[in-house]
Parts: structure tokens; C-alpha cells; sequence
């Protein structure tokens, strides 16, 4: 705790020197008004007492870089010292101008002092995070006698031991017999602190001057100190885009004036020869527009339901990835986090993860569906089967994947901002073949080009091997169920023996580095760990389509018992995790390794129940919700909304000057914000590229392979 402590002296000595920029503040005025000749005198350093030259020389040594390796950076440093110890009165105020030319010289001293890090309060509990003020300190630009100086923003790292980080738990109510639960979230934890120095200071300038100063204060603690250069900011202005990112911009802003263009001349065509215009109806803002509110006349009625399941689940995830970008970046009690997971409350996250494997089950149940009712007229074209999905899910994916690899880091700057860039951006620059191919979740899983999109990838393996269980069900039922129950009993098995091998807990990892873990990489977003969902879709599509047309006649204790059931097995599958972030439970290699393997098939099950009465009847007030025509809208745009929303979350929460404050209502005011502003994004998104661009494809698909078809005999359903 010394290194506390003696943080805490640093600050009472900056504390007592406030009090010296006051009194010049005082007499700023009365300055500022005296001649030229007496300004000058008042560049000499004031006489100060004893207490106070101490005062000023642990903030000058603290502060500034007199042993720096680059010789422009240490006269930059002089300078700095020369600067603060003057008390230049004016430049109390880092907004104020200076009038005369040796204000230039020395004028920049206090805004850098001011906008470098002081000892924050709330260390215990978890705020970790020190931003210093990063506008204030790349604004300051001067010119000096050893050539113009500008401000830059350096964020150092220092890493506690595991010794200090136990102690201050203990100050939290966190017990050491948690340790092993909870380390995963602490033990890669920081204490950051932000330092404006001059841009002639590199990072291998500014390093060695902390690192020797923090042996200093922690003596006797095993504590390093870190600093990257891509950590140390200028001013945002003096990036330039590269050729490259100028072309995309100049290819947007044209394809975005063509569709203008066809949309204005739809608009004022007369409605017979706007209608026989293929392209018009391609490519016509309003018209696509259209066709995100209009009812569909080809929909299955009985199916509405899952549109609206699907949009819930939607807003699930982004509710969640809310909560993940709260404990992925700083707030100022970020050790609340770990207490909040021992909440019963905190399980709708944590547990929630189910959600996709709602889109799972439904995604599998739709391509049986779909697949039967082709097959059942006669012929299946296996090229078109599987080019219509690549086209549907692929060319809005590589417009979104595109913005990340080259626009994205124009979006904003701050602390964090090449942090989040070098998780964000760098994979898609890297990987995005990867990506585009829907095999990243094997060739790179960490990090991830578009985090969200391993669902996407899992789908897209899923389907391309669907065919797997659907021929067998084609040919024979009999045959086709028995494939389909060993696939199904082989997926949990293999789910079971990877949880039991690597000794995984029950819960999902609750880090500010999840998507670094093992968990997530090898069993969480693994296809071969996540398919039993998918294959109980396509066993559930089955019996959907077998029934289509047949009446079930079942009693009101059967539905009432069915929804009782339906919604215990849902809660035990999302509350049960909440058992393995309880102190007092011990691990349990076995109870942890069947709860990963049977909770997702269970909640599928449930949403199958869930679906099966909303089709039938039996759905009452369930399905009534579920399937307004609000939701189906609202479907047509989930896509754009899913591949969006989480790039934005990244990128408001990078941007941030100061840390946020951790709590239910914080996050789920800042998820409602999230799906308020996606909505319209989703919406813009739809109607300017996906839609155009599936119709384009899908119309010169059909018209290169309407003869590529494949005679099968009809489904025998009986």
C-alpha cells in the first residue's frame, strides 16, 4: 500500500501549489495591464519559501523530461521547467491568447501541466482510469527558440502485483477464496495515467523518466510501468486520408448520388413506366423503402411470430453488447462489476447469451422449411441454394467490413481510440478475406474482423452442411430421424467432452478481455461446440412443414402445462449460471461441463414450444404481440442493425474523455439510446445498400442458371 500512499503525498504537494495559481490568478488582471517592460521583469521566477520551493519541485520533477534521450526533447522539457517555475499569470487560463511573442515561448506550460493526470479519487474501488484533459493538452501549439512545439497525449500503464491486487479486493468485500473466479477480470487490471509532453518526446523519451520515478515511489512493490507509442496522440487534424480511403469515399458518395438520382426520376416518372423499369425497382430509395413496411403476400401468416421473436432477440444482443462495452472500458467503479455478478439480476446478461441460439433454432427451422417446400415442387437447384445465401448474407457484410478497414478510424480520437482500433480495425485490414469467406472463426478467432459476426459465420458453415440432415430427411423419414438424433447426440457430446478437457466454468467469463480467452475462441464461438441449436431447428422445420394444413386439437391443460414447462426450462437455463458466480460454490468440473452442454439445447426447446403454440393457436396474448407488423418492419432492418450497432458502441465508448459509472440503469439507458439510433441506421443502411445490391445479384443469378435445376421426387409426408 505504500505505492498508494505515497501517490496520495504527490497529490497533497500539487494540492498546496494550487494554492500559488490562485494568488497569480488574482493578479492576472492587474498584470495584463501593466506595461511591456514590467511584464518582462515578472518572467522571473517569484522568491519562493522553503515549503513552497518543495511544492514546485516535486511538480517540476515529476513533470517534466530534463534527462530525455532526444536533445529536442529535453530543451523542450527546459523550457517547460522555465515556464512553470515563472508562474506566467496569464496563462493560468489554457484558452486565453497571448499578445506578445515571449507568451508564445511560455504561454504553453500551464495548459500542459494542466491537462497531465493528477492522483484520482476511488482507486479502491476501481477507477483505474485517469484521462488527464486530451483536448486540452493537443491543442497546445507554440513556437519556441528550438522550433514549434506541439502537445502530446501519452497514457502510461502501470501494472500492480497480484500481492497489492488481492489487498485492494479485500477492501470490496472480495474474499481471496474468490480469487480464482475473479481474477480473470483483474489480473491483467491497469492503473492509467495521462501525461502531456512536447511532440518532440517520443515514447522511448517518456518511459524511462516514470518507470525510474515509480521505482521510486513503490519500492518494495512489484509494479512496471508501460508505455506504446501508438498510446502517445497529436492533434487529429494532421491525419490525412490515403489514396485508398479517398477512393472508397469518392465510390460512396457516387453510388449514393446514382440511387439519388433513380430515386428523384421514380418519384416523377408516371407510375406505368416506372413499374416496367428494372432498374428503378432495384435501386429506387422510396421504393425499397416501401418494401420494408409493406406485408408481404407470399409470408406464411402462421409465421409471423417469429419475427417478432427474432427482433426481441435482436434487442437482446445489443442490450448485451451494451453491457460488454461497460466493463470493456473505464469506469470509475469497475470493482462493482465483480460484486454485481453475485445479483440473481445480473443473470438477464450474463445468461443471456442464449439469445442466439434463438436465431439459431429459427435460422435452421427456416432453410428446412424453405427447403422442403422447393423440394416438394419438383426440383432444387443446388447452385442457386447455396449462391442466394452467400449473396444475401455477403455484399452488406463487405460494405460494413470495407467502412472498417479504411474510414473507421476517421470517426473520432481520444485515450483509447488506437486501442479500440488496433481490436477493431486491424483484424478486418488484416483478415477481412477471412471474414468475407465466413471461415474466421477457425483461420483467426482472436481478435475477430466484426466481432458479432462469429454468429454469422457459425450460420453460414451450418447451412452449406445442412444439406446433411435435410436429404436424408427427403429420402427416408425413418433414416432421416435417426441421422438427425445421432448428429444432434454427437454436437452435445462434443460439447460436453470440450467443457470437461479444458475445465471450462459454467458462466461466461465476466472480463474486460472475454473475447481473449479461451473460452471464447475454442468453445464458444467453435461451430462444432454451438451446432445442437441449429440441427434442433432443422429437426423443428420439419415437423412444422409435415403439419402445415393439419389441425392439432389439444385440451387447455396440455397448452397450460406446455407454458409452464416452457418457461421453467427458459429460466433454469438462463438462471442457472448464476450459480457459478457465487463465492460459496466450488467448482464442479462435471455440473459445469452438463450445464454447457444441455442449457442451449434447453432454451431451444422452449422457443420451439414457444413457436409451435403461436403457429397452432394456443399462443393467446404471446402471439398477438409477436406478431404485429411492427416487428416484421423492424426484421427487415435486423440485419443492418446486427451488422452496425456494435461498431458504434466500440466507437462512442473509445471516444470517451472521462470513465463512465457502472449500473443497470447506466447501461440500459445508453442500450435504449444504442437501438433508438440503430433503428435509423439499420433503416438507411437497408434501403441504400443491402436491398439494392441482394436484388441486383439475385437477378443475374436467376438469369444465368434457370436451367441448373435438379429433379427430386416430392415429400411423402405420410
Amino acid at each position: 500500500m505504500r505505492f498508494l500512499v505515497k501517490l496520495m503525498m504527490i497529490f497533497l504537494v500539487e494540492s498546496s501549489w494550487g494554492h500559488f495559481q490562485e494568488n497569480f490568478a488574482k493578479r492576472s488582471e492587474r498584470e495584463n495591464k501593466m506595461p511591456q517592460e514590467v511584464q518582462e521583469r515578472l518572467r522571473t521566477p517569484p522568491k519562493l519559501n522553503l515549503k513552497q520551493s518543495l511544492a514546485m519541485n516535486q511538480v517540476v520533477n515529476f513533470y517534466t523530461l530534463k534527462e530525455a534521450s532526444s536533445e529536442l526533447c529535453r530543451n523542450h522539457s527546459m523550457e517547460f521547467s522555465a515556464g512553470l517555475r515563472s508562474f506566467e499569470p496569464w496563462a493560468l487560463k489554457s484558452g486565453q491568447k497571448p499578445q506578445k511573442p515571449f507568451h508564445q515561448k511560455i504561454g504553453i506550460f500551464f495548459p500542459v501541466f494542466d491537462a497531465s493526470s493528477k492522483m484520482q479519487s476511488g482507486i479502491l474501488a476501481g477507477n483505474l482510469f485517469n484521462f488527464g484533459s486530451f483536448d486540452q493538452c493537443i491543442a497546445v501549439q507554440a513556437e519556441t527558440a528550438y522550433g514549434p512545439l506541439k502537445g502530446k497525449h501519452c497514457t502510461l500503464k502501470l501494472r500492480p502485483d497480484t500481492a497489492l491486487l488481492k489487498k485492494i479486493l479485500s477492501y470490496n468485500n472480495i474474499s481471496e477464496k474468490r480469487w480464482d473466479q475473479v481474477k480473470i477480470f483483474v489480473e491483467n487490471a491497469t492503473l492509467d495515467w495521462s501525461i502531456c509532453v512536447p511532440d518532440s518526446c517520443i515514447s522511448s523519451d517518456v518511459l524511462p523518466h516514470f518507470q525510474m520515478l515509480m521505482e521510486t515511489l513503490t519500492e518494495g512493490l512489484n509494479l512496471t510501468v508501460n508505455l506504446k507509442e501508438m498510446n502517445c496522440l497529436m492533434e487529429v487534424s494532421a491525419e490525412r486520408f490515403s489514396f485508398f480511403e479517398l477512393a472508397v469515399i469518392f465510390g460512396m458518395l457516387a453510388y449514393v448520388g446514382f440511387i439519388a438520382i433513380l430515386t428523384a426520376i421514380d418519384l416523377n416518372a408516371p407510375s406505368r413506366e416506372s413499374k416496367s423499369n428494372q432498374l428503378l425497382s432495384i435501386f429506387s430509395a422510396s421504393r425499397n423503402a416501401i418494401k420494408v413496411f409493406a406485408r408481404s403476400a407470399k409470408a406464411r401468416p402462421d409465421l409471423d411470430c417469429v419475427h417478432g421473436i427474432r427482433f426481441i432477440s435482436t434487442c437482446y444482443v445489443i442490450i448485451g453488447h451494451r453491457y460488454l462495452m461497460m466493463m470493456f472500458f473505464p469506469v470509475i467503479n469497475s470493482l462493482q462489476i465483480i460484486n454485481w455478478t453475485s445479483y440473481y439480476r445480473s443473470t438477464a446478461i450474463t445468461g443471456g447469451t442464449l439469445c442466439v441460439d434463438t436465431f439459431f433454432m429459427i435460422s435452421g427451422m427456416l432453410v428446412t422449411i424453405g427447403f422442403f417446400e422447393q423440394a416438394s415442387k419438383g426440383k432444387v437447384n443446388w447452385f442457386l441454394f447455396y449462391f442466394y445465401r452467400y449473396i444475401r448474407i455477403t455484399p452488406p457484410l463487405a460494405i460494413v467490413i470495407l467502412w472498417y478497414c479504411t474510414l473507421m478510424h476517421h470517426f473520432g480520437s481520444g485515450p483509447l481510440w488506437n486501442d479500440m482500433l488496433d481490436i477493431i480495425q486491424k483484424p478486418c485490414q488484416q483478415y477481412w478475406w477471412a471474414a468475407v469467406l465466413h471461415i474466421q472463426n477457425y483461420v483467426h478467432p482472436y481478435p475477430l474482423c466484426l466481432t458479432q459476426i462469429w454468429y454469422l459465420t457459425c450460420d453460414m458453415q451450418y447451412y452449406f452442411l445442412s444439406p446433411i440432415i435435410l436429404i436424408p430427411f427427403r429420402n427416408d423419414q425413418v433414416l432421416g430421424s435417426i441421422n438427425f438424433a445421432l448428429l444432434f447426440s454427437l454436437s452435445v457430446a462434443v460439447n460436453f467432452y470440450l467443457a470437461w478437457a479444458h475445465k471450462y466454468n459454467g458462466g461466461v467469463p465476466v472480463t474486460n478481455e472475454l473475447f481473449a480467452t479461451e473460452y471464447f475462441q475454442h468453445h464458444y464461438i467453435a461451430p462444432h461446440v454451438r451446432s445442437s441449436t441449429y440441427i434442433l431447428g432443422l429437426g423443428f422445420g420439419m415437423l412444422i412443414y409435415n403439419q402445415k394444413g393439419k389441425e392439432w386439437n389439444v385440451n387447455t391443460a396440455f397448452v397450460v402445462a406446455g407454458w409452464l414447462v416452457c418457461a421453467a426450462t427458459m429460466l433454469a437455463s438462463m438462471l442457472g449460471c448464476h450459480v457459478f458466480f457465487v463465492e460459496e460454490h466450488d467448482y464442479n468440473r462435471l455440473e459445469s461441463s452438463i450445464y454447457l452442454a444441455a442449457s442451449r439445447s434447453a432454451w431451444t426447446l422452449g422457443i420451439g414450444w414457444m413457436v409451435w403454440a403461436c403457429i397452432n393457436g394456443y399462443g393467446g396474448p404471446i402471439n398477438f404481440i409477436l406478431s404485429l407488423h411492427i416487428f416484421r418492419v423492424f426484421g427487415k432492418i435486423s440485419y443492418g442493425i446486427y451488422l452496425l450497432h456494435m461498431g458504434m458502441q466500440y466507437m462512442i465508448s473509445a471516444a470517451a474523455r472521462t470513465p463512465h459509472y457502472f449500473s443497470d440503469l447506466a447501461s440500459m439507458y445508453a442500450a435504449v439510446s444504442d437501438l433508438f439510433i440503430m433503428v435509423f441506421c439499420g433503416f438507411a443502411f437497408t434501403i441504400l445498400f443491402e436491398s439494392p445490391l441482394v436484388q441486383m445479384l439475385s437477378l443475374l443469378a436467376r438469369k444465368g442458371n434457370m436451367k441448373r435445376t435438379v429433379e427430386v421426387k416430392p415429400l411423402n409426408r405420410h
